[in-house]
């Protein structure tokens, strides 16, 4: 959208001239909402609207009505919100949008604009160069930002003194039509702009308030105008949240979330978000019956070696494959990086499963294509572990590659860890990174039962889970699903949720082979219960993608046969589970295949206890 039409569509807080507004009686949606928030008994809003209000005081009764209680749920979030909340923040676009205002085009010279708009860039550009790092720390004064404010103060005070509405006031003048009183709010507004964007680049600019907050700088990517983002957030923002929410006099504030506990108690949610006294606390029982509903299953895998991480993602992705083959598909596998999805991805791009990655879609659109697609596969990172709901036959596997804990480096938690080793030693691990870790780790398991009916195994595919005292103990902090470290209980699991009668998979493939010009088919066989697997490949020519399809699960069955009699086994104690593409797994379903095949498939399905179908939408990662 063209700056010049934005204003004229669009209303930020910054440009809302309240009731000189020609709206503001009749019109105005926003105050509709208010005034029925006003009148309402029950008002449902989010965690950061309500803390601005608070922090507001009297002033934002405007924004939300006083009430006697609050309930704040999903509470384990609050610190997070308040810190959002709580902090100063600016950008490199900030100044840009100001000034596009029609304000400062109609009161400001051109050459002054563009000034500030070099000196924006300039100091911008200073900060960048401080680091390579997407997120880095800011441990400097930055003087061309400092410098930048100290021109926007001066800008303001000019525009104060000359501002033209104040000369129309003066007692032998007419007084000001609607639309002047209108264009003189605005340009109060633009003025109160100026001096408030000052004020966040003096405070992200300066070292002096250095501990109390951390200044640090995010780098924005997919955004057209916006590149670099500072904040300068409060370490501890269990302080306002104690003034501003809990302590209140005649207040009641019930705090509830499904993963608000940790290590049996709420002492870390208490000390992070400042409950102060003895308040009324409940850990109640769950509604879902974990240990018939759920398995939880952890590998025995290499450790992670961030000096060697190969071995580590292969072994995350053959076991994710010989997962996959058991769940088929229907699996949310969780990450705790970018690169570790990455890594996984590239390895997993050829399984016979629908599969997207974070990244490829929007994040609803990808929620959709999981929902639509049957026996599909998401790979996800951090947004992913809360607030996603596929309940039902949907999804059925989580896998979450290792313990989410907070990334160490973030400047948030650095100084947040800092600050607790400087009241006691060694304390910041256990008070703060495991139970943070803990937090997420709940609401990563969390996406797997979501209803009554629902079943499925969380795999958590990190050593730390049983081989660390922390990790047990996160373990103990889980649903009280059943809990196994073999593959066979996983395989017996899902035999039993899905009524299975297969002993093995296989999975056939069809596509162009370009040294041929033909095509070539591919077959791979798995023993379901170990995850072992075996394949072939050949090549036809004259024929279809779909033949190619059928030669290769005839191909695979055959040599199933061989080694089943070979073994001086009957084939028709076993079922095979075969999977295809959606077109050929409707037309081996009907026998609808070529004369010179068909006769060969209906041995196959005379030979076997039972040939289960699978068609799938889609074979590789779109």
């Amino acid at each position: 959208m063209k700056s010049d039409l934005r204003p004229r569509v669009v209303s930020f807080p910054d440009d809302c001239i309240g009731r000189v507004c020609s709206h503001f009686e009749d019109n105005c949606f926003v105050n509709q909402m208010r005034e029925k928030a006003r009148q309402a008994q029950v008002v449902i809003t989010n965690h950061h609207l309500l803390l601005n209000a608070l922090e507001l005081g009297e002033m934002g009764q405007v924004i939300l009505p006083e009430a006697a209680v609050y309930i704040i749920d999903e509470a384990h979030q609050l610190e997070d919100t308040a810190t959002s909340v709580f902090e100063v923040e600016t950008s490199d676009y900030a100044l840009v949008q100001l000034l596009s205002g029609a304000v400062f085009k109609a009161h400001v010279e051109e050459e002054v604009l563009f000034a500030l708009q070099s000196q924006n860039q300039l100091a911008f550009s200073e900060v960048e160069r401080l680091s390579q790092e997407n997120v880095f720390r800011i441990d400097t004064d930055l003087e061309a930002l400092s410098t930048l404010a100290g021109s926007l103060t001066n800008l303001q005070d000019e525009m104060r003194k000359a501002n033209p509405y104040s000369r129309m006031e003066d007692g032998d003048q007419p007084p000001l039509t609607d639309e002047e009183s209108e264009e003189e709010a605005s340009y109060d507004l633009a003025v109160k702009g100026l001096g408030s964007l000052a004020g966040k680049m003096k405070a992200v600019s300066s070292s002096s308030q250095d501990d109390l907050t951390v200044r640090y700088a995010e780098r924005i990517w997919g955004s057209r105008h916006l590149k670099l983002r500072l904040h300068a957030a409060p370490v501890d923002p269990s302080l306002k949240l104690a003034r501003h929410l809990f302590e209140e006099e005649g207040r009641t504030v019930v705090c509830t979330s499904a993963t608000l506990a940790t290590n049996g108690s709420f002492d870390h949610f208490r000390s992070r978000c400042g409950v102060k006294g003895v308040p009324l606390e409940l850990i109640s029982g769950s509604v879902f019956n974990y240990a018939q509903q759920a398995l939880l299953y952890q590998p025995a895998l290499p450790a992670f070696d961030w000096r060697n991480k190969d071995p580590f993602y292969d072994a995350v992705s053959a076991e994710t494959v010989r997962l996959l083959n058991v769940s088929r598909g229907r699996a949310l596998c969780l990450f705790t990086s970018w690169s570790g999805l990455q890594q996984v991805h590239d390895r997993l791009k050829h399984v016979a499963w629908p599969l997207h990655a974070q990244g490829q879609l929007p994040r609803n659109l990808l929620l959709d294509w999981f929902r639509e697609t049957p026996h599909s596969v998401l790979l996800a990172t951090k947004s992913f572990w809360e607030g996603v709901d596929l309940p039902g036959d949907d999804l059925s596997l989580v896998i979450l590659d290792k313990l989410p804990f907070p990334t160490p480096t973030d400047p948030l938690h650095e100084a947040r860890t800092k600050a607790l080793e400087e009241i006691e030693e060694g304390s910041s691990f256990r008070k703060y990174m495991v139970p943070l870790m803990t937090l997420t780790l709940k609401q990563g398991f969390g996406r797997l039962i979501r209803r009554t009916a629902d079943r499925g195994v969380v795999a958590i595919l990190d050593d730390r889970l049983s081989s660390r005292s922390y990790g047990r103990q996160a373990r103990r902090d889980l649903p009280p699903a059943q809990f196994s470290r073999s593959f066979l209980e996983v395989y017996r699991f899902y035999r039993a949720a899905l009524a299975s009668q297969a002993d093995f998979s296989l999975n056939v493939f069809g596509e162009a082979d370009e040294e041929t010009a033909g095509l070539r088919w591919t077959w791979q066989l798995t023993r379901m219960q170990d995850g072992k697997t075996d394949e072939d490949a050949g090549t036809l020519s004259g024929v279809d993608r779909l033949e190619a399809e059928y030669s290769a699960a005839l191909a695979g069955l055959g040599n199933l046969r061989q080694r089943v009699s070979g073994a001086g086994r009957n084939t028709g104690s076993f079922g095979v589970e075969l999977r295809c593409s959606e077109e050929a797994g409707r037309r081996l379903s009907i026998g609808a295949l070529p004369a010179s095949l068909k006769e060969r498939w209906l041995e196959e399905l005379a030979a076997w206890k039972a040939i289960d179908v699978i068609g799938l939408q889609s074979t590789g990662s779109g």
